[in-house]
């Protein structure tokens, strides 16, 4: 039986493997995942304001300037090499 405040959701186990991965990838917890799925459906927004994880450094960055972020760690990699 869940904790109380939880709920336990019967899923096949191909979709459950499919949702834990996803929300692996995206360094969230299941519940996590599926509220921002929600909030984005809800709200009808694009993942613009969700925090992602870089994946060299650990940083917690909002996906719209990973892009930037990943460009720093480019430039640092160019200073190293000369």
């Amino acid at each position: 039986m869940p904790e109380k405040g939880w709920y336990s959701l019967t899923v096949r186990k191909n979709t459950a493997d499919k949702v834990r991965e996803l929300a692996k990838n995206e360094d969230l917890t299941v519940d996590g995942y599926l509220n921002q799925l929600m909030d984005k459906k809800q709200n009808n927004t694009t993942s613009y304001n969700t925090l992602v994880k870089c994946k060299k450094c650990g940083a917690m960055v909002k996906s719209e300037n990973m892009e930037k972020h990943m460009g720093k760690h480019a430039k640092a990699a160019k200073k190293k090499r000369r």
